[in-house]
């Protein structure tokens, strides 16, 4: 699978060098911050999905033909389930927090303003917590550790309101279990997330090129 990915990253950089003399404007990049709920699937005691700032970070695009355009991206994101109000804990709540580096890489079909876009992605886990209020995990967190790494499938589709602004809905499953099954558990740990974005697109260009107006 880290072969795969790999090969696909260098496909990207191919993609930019071959597409500099026919695309005159083939690339692009910004940022977006998106808010979605997700859950984890084999949850040993009573849990609900988390809702909230999900992702935030960098996009870049390369445009492959006249519909069709290559992202990818770098990205903070935030994962777990289990919500509770930490003002006001109740005996018994429990909590999930799991913290990624994502780089999802998608292939998309541009339709007028409309897009849709699938892929794959490799999550590096950064911070991982687990707490019940009040009481002790029914089994030993110290065995049934998260992976390290978090390969996804990514769905979604979106709308692009102008050159700088656009929306997505994005929908991000686990390929292969983030956690062996818990006792008691009916399958392993999933992540499973929807994610809403808005992106905004960086111009460099106009940037400098206005300075420049603006000093002389």
């Amino acid at each position: 699978m880290k072969k795969l990915y790999a090969f696909l990253i260098m496909s990207i950089c191919c993609l930019d060098v071959c597409g500099q003399g026919q695309f005159k404007n083939h690339f692009k990049f910004g940022f977006k911050l998106g808010l979605g709920i997700n859950t984890i699937t084999g949850s040993a005691v009573k849990a609900f999905p988390r809702a909230g700032l999900m992702i935030g970070g960098l996009w870049f695009q390369i445009k492959m033909s006249k519909n069709w355009t290559m992202q990818t991206e770098l990205i903070y994101s935030y994962k777990g389930n289990g919500t509770y109000n930490p003002n006001h804990p109740k005996n018994g709540d429990y909590l999930l927090q799991l913290s990624y580096y994502e780089v999802p890489i998608l292939f998309q079909y541009n339709k007028k303003k409309a897009y849709f876009e699938f892929g794959v992605g490799l999550a590096t886990l950064s911070g991982a917590g687990e707490v019940i209020i009040g009481g002790v995990l029914p089994y030993n967190p110290d065995y049934y550790t998260f992976s390290k790494v978090d390969y996804t499938l990514n769905i979604g589709t979106g709308y692009v309101f102008n050159e700088k602004w656009r929306t997505g809905l994005r929908l991000i499953n686990s390929l292969i279990p983030v956690r062996k099954q818990l006792p008691k558990a009916s399958m392993p740990g999933y992540n499973i997330g929807l994610v809403f974005s808005v992106s905004r697109q960086l111009n460099l260009k106009a940037s400098r090129n206005k300075q420049s107006e603006d000093g002389q």
